[in-house]
């Protein structure tokens, strides 16, 4: 993912992929591993731009 997001929100992103796995795979949560990768803006773009010049209607940072 794009850099930017909070700890608390990466948190709750992991805590959230972690029971859903669970629930729908029925994998026990300590046999998940799960790593979030941060790449700078300036290192990734769509529509022809690099992230960081990107004019996005919605809100990334969080």
């Amino acid at each position: 993912m794009f850099e930017g997001r909070s700890v608390e929100t990466k948190k709750q992103l992991l805590q959230d992929i972690i029971r859903k796995i669970n629930e729908q795979l029925q994998i026990s949560v300590y046999d998940i591993e799960i790593t979030l990768l941060e790449i700078p803006k300036q290192n990734w773009g769509i529509r022809g731009v690099p992230g960081d010049e990107l004019n996005l209607s919605y809100k990334v940072e969080v």
